[in-house]
């Protein structure tokens, strides 16, 4: 009995993940939008800064000159997105926990880049990387989050 239930509980630890994340990421948008003015630049150390930056397209501003039609695409695919790796995640096998948790990672921020997208009509971006002059593209705690488990998921299988 005591070993079946460690074996149901283990999925509150992925729920934990997504609604960590979750609340990573929906609160350094909320401060980012709240103490930083839109094009704003904050220096945080010498190769980074935080940008208030508004996304209207996805990965690398791809789509974000479109009239619109592209925040409803991309909300579709977000849907599709956290449904699919779901259905995956319940599909996979108990064992499987470093998998799981790479998909978990995803899932909470393709949530969290929707919910922006729903509530704003864009994602809110903010984390600058740079070297000098050379800036890499703007992004966020839910883009971390979706990079971190495709590594984990490539990490896993290669």
């Amino acid at each position: 009995m005591k070993n079946q239930y460690l074996k149901k509980s283990k999925n509150w630890i992925y729920i934990a993940i997504i609604i960590f994340i979750l609340v990573l990421d929906i609160s350094s948008k909320y401060c980012i939008t709240e103490y930083i003015k839109i094009y704003e630049t904050k220096k945080i150390f010498s190769m980074l800064n935080f940008f208030h930056v508004h996304n209207y397209g996805a990965a690398f501003s791809l789509l974000s000159n479109e009239k619109g039609w592209q925040i409803w695409f991309l909300s579709i695919i977000s849907i599709f997105t956290i449904l699919v790796v779901a259905r995956i995640i319940v599909k996979s096998k108990k064992k499987d926990t470093k998998k799981i948790t790479g998909y978990s990672f995803i899932i909470a921020g393709a949530i969290g880049n929707l919910i922006d997208r729903i509530n704003y009509g864009f994602v809110i971006d903010f984390i600058d990387v740079h070297i000098n002059n050379w800036h890499f593209a703007t992004f966020n705690i839910a883009d971390c989050s979706i990079f971190i488990g495709i590594i984990m998921l490539i990490r896993i299988n290669y």
